[in-house]
């Protein structure tokens, strides 16, 4: 059946939150998706701690993972009673125990917002069908920032349907794992920073129009194989040897399959084969190719 998760943001010292169901991570971690609107819409007003939370919390002894009291508030906003429940797992005989306590007691203490209405609004959803890529996503809590042009600029693709598509970077820095390898199942572009995924997960986020002062601007990519392959076709084309290149001044375009671990594989290039009116990408080692750039 797969991870559900649910997009959180939580503010802990009013102990208001904003909590949507983001169904599985692959079906939702896109700009153009409702959940990331909502969350981007908060963040564009002021600080919340964000977790985009899945129910895996509950299996494994994963719980024993989390120790800050930020991370198991975060979880409360979205697992309660009911859920430890329906997954028996024989909590009171866990060594972690008490934070399974902690979680039910502050389950019941939240205050639900919802902003599905307003977030439509802001974005001028109708129209646009995506985020705003501007500004800053920064972290208050590690002091670090992203400066989303740039995400947007190196994460983007095409699809099928719909033109300047990205996997958003706030559900990959924020989840509490297991999605963000199904997101990027079939491997990465090379630029990617997949190692990145859940190393903000419940930290104090906001977005804003200028870096902040002695914050720290990381660069920042979540990139799908063949999501990027598709846009760098469009974009910058081939060489003469057909091989798919990264950008305009000439350079291949280089990706990594992943295991199933979600480790990186040996790198290599994309070549094409056109049949008929149809083009097929073709992976090649880095051995493999008549020359590399």
């Amino acid at each position: 059946m797969g991870q559900i998760f649910y997009a959180c943001a939580y503010d802990i010292d009013t102990r208001t939150c904003c909590v949507m169901d983001a169904d599985k991570f692959h079906a939702n971690c896109y700009g153009h998706s409702g959940a990331v609107r909502s969350i981007h819409y908060l963040l564009r007003q002021k600080p919340y701690h964000v977790m985009w939370g899945g129910q895996y919390v509950l299996l494994d002894d994963k719980l024993a993972e989390f120790s800050r009291k930020e991370d198991l508030l975060g979880i409360s906003t979205y697992i309660n009673r009911e859920d430890f429940e329906l997954n028996d797992k024989g909590w009171s005989g866990k060594d972690y125990y008490d934070k399974v306590k902690f979680i039910i007691e502050n389950s019941e203490r939240w205050n639900t917002i919802k902003v599905w209405e307003e977030s439509r609004e802001y974005f001028d959803w109708g129209n646009t069908h995506s985020v705003e890529y501007s500004g800053y996503l920064v972290n208050h809590t590690q002091k670090l920032a992203v400066d989303l042009a740039d995400y947007f600029e190196q994460s983007r693709f095409f699809s099928g349907y719909r033109e300047d598509m990205t996997i958003d970077a706030v559900p990959v820095l924020t989840e509490t794992g297991g999605g963000t390898q199904m997101a990027l199942f079939n491997g990465v572009a090379a630029d990617s920073t997949e190692e990145l995924a859940e190393e903000w997960c419940g930290d104090l986020l906001q977005i804003v129009d200028e870096p902040m002062k002695d914050y720290k601007i990381i660069n920042c990519c979540f990139s799908e194989i063949w999501q990027r392959a598709g846009y760098c076709f469009r974009a910058f084309g081939v060489n003469d040897e057909q091989y798919l290149l990264k950008d305009n001044s000439g350079r291949l375009y280089t990706a990594a399959p992943l295991s199933i671990r979600g480790n990186r594989e040996r790198e290599g290039a994309l070549y094409i084969e056109t049949r008929r009116e149809t083009i097929k990408f073709n992976f090649a080692h880095y051995d493999n190719l008549p020359y590399a750039k």
